[in-house]
């Protein structure tokens, strides 16, 4: 078996472990070992670990940091999916974070119970189903564009268009560019928007913006004359998020790095260890 092609890596792959890495995906590609875990990728701790290490020697995954470890989804996994989710993409440290805050969200909606719809047909046509007509959704260039859009469902039948609260930006720019995007959608009672944050201080910053004229202004000009705060749910997850410390993989990197530390030792001082492993962290309570 030549494990350099992707049907000989994808054929080492149980059902379990494809559905874990597709999951992965739609969440936004990052994982760590205790998500793993509770997505049902192993039962015990020692096999989780086991598994990781072989679907990233297999390819499918990589690690972006090492205490506490974090894993990114690769190209591979884009190819299984059949979806390019820029998933597989290096990003900020907040959007790494912000991309495992989804994941903890998902591990504890789906107990609510709620289900989940990963698939970009069925999203339109759900929504479709309660808005009635197309061009009310949000496109990109001429067709509706849902890809990356959090929806889940209700056993009632209610459809929750959700937003992850992303570290390090501003909680009125993201709730109007949220509410700009589907209010011409809003409206029928079967459908309803969420706000996920991480902490207590991001939950009262959002609840206030509930109450901004400018905001409730957008959805009556769609027509819309019900309360922001009775058409938006506002939903703190438990779990906290860990500080990402990126890895330094490449080897230009670490030159540099050297090339700093020689220096620094040569002026009487050394810098310190985490000083350019750490991109500058922007203020997440703005």
């Amino acid at each position: 078996m030549n494990m350099f092609r992707f049907r000989d890596r994808v054929g080492v792959l149980d059902e379990r472990s494809q559905h874990f890495l597709k999951t992965l995906a739609w969440l936004g590609g990052y994982v760590t070992p205790e998500q793993a875990q509770e997505l049902g990728i192993r039962n015990s701790v020692t096999r989780v670990h086991v598994l990781l290490k072989d679907l990233e020697s297999w390819g499918f995954i990589k690690a972006v940091s090492a205490y506490p470890a974090i894993y990114q989804v690769t190209k591979s996994v884009t190819r299984l999916l059949g979806a390019d989710l820029s998933a597989r993409r290096e990003h900020t440290m907040e959007t790494i974070r912000t991309r495992l805050l989804t994941v903890n969200f998902y591990l504890e909606a789906i107990r609510w119970p709620a289900e989940f719809v990963f698939d970009h047909k069925q999203k339109l046509t759900k929504l479709c189903q309660l808005v009635g007509e197309p061009a009310l959704l949000p496109y990109r260039g001429s067709k509706p564009y849902l890809w990356q859009d959090l929806v889940l469902q209700r056993p009632s039948g209610e459809v929750v268009l959700t937003m992850v609260d992303h570290f390090g930006r501003h909680s009125y720019r993201q709730l109007y560019r949220h509410l700009k995007r589907f209010a011409p959608s809003l409206g029928p009672d079967g459908l309803r928007l969420m706000i996920v944050v991480s902490s207590e201080h991001r939950e009262q910053l959002f609840c206030r913006k509930l109450h901004h004229a400018r905001l409730q202004r957008l959805l009556q000009e769609q027509g819309v004359d019900l309360p922001l705060r009775d058409m938006v749910t506002i939903y703190r997850v438990r779990r906290a998020v860990p500080v990402v410390r990126p890895l330094i993989t490449n080897r230009q990197q670490l030159r540099e790095l050297r090339a700093r530390r020689l220096a620094d030792r040569g002026r009487g001082g050394l810098a310190a260890p985490d000083q350019t492993c750490h991109p500058q962290q922007r203020n997440p309570h703005q």
